[in-house]
């Protein structure tokens, strides 16, 4: 049996293409895209034991918290009681929901004051030593019901994502 040219053509493209989907299947050549983020950070709240807040840009607002078997104390004070701030913050950051993506961190770092030198951290230890960290930046009014939104970053990615509530509130 012989095979027409233009069969042999399409047979030797189909080959090639097919040879080409497998070599970049075993080589990696994947785009390396992901699911959207629903929620910046969640929080299994009965986990944590310590929270700290660092403030790039006023270094005297960091503070810390700690848990002990009488509830939390604020780290750097002599026994100061700290549980209605902290269960206030556990409150806050248990499950903060992404609101809207706003690009990139090289694009707006600066605009909402999320820099190495202006951005705040608040992190969460839980009792496994894992961590669960998010940047702070700049807050705003958005028009209507909204009411107001902060802007963060989850530290290790490169987006930055608009949600509700002013995150920092009275910390800074």
């Amino acid at each position: 049996m012989s095979l027409s040219p233009s069969t042999k053509a399409l047979l030797i493209a189909a080959t090639a293409i097919a040879l080409l989907f497998i070599i970049g299947g075993r080589l990696g050549f994947r785009s390396n895209a992901r699911d959207p983020r629903l929620f910046v950070i969640e929080l299994d709240t009965a986990a944590v034991v310590s929270i700290h807040f660092d403030d790039r840009r006023q270094p005297s607002n960091t503070r810390s918290w700690l848990r002990t078997p009488r509830g939390w104390q604020e780290a750097g004070t002599d026994g100061g009681d700290g549980t209605r701030e902290a269960v206030e913050l556990l409150t806050r950051f248990q499950r903060v929901p992404v609101k809207r993506d706003m690009g990139m961190m090289l694009l707006l770092a600066e605009r909402y004051d999320l820099t190495d030198t202006t951005l705040c951290r608040i992190r969460f230890v839980d009792v496994g030593g894992g961590e669960h960290a998010l940047n702070l930046g700049s807050s705003t009014f958005a028009p209507g019901t909204v009411g107001s939104w902060t802007y963060v970053n989850v530290p290790g990615e490169k987006e930055v994502y608009a949600v509700e509530g002013l995150l920092a509130g009275h910390l800074r």
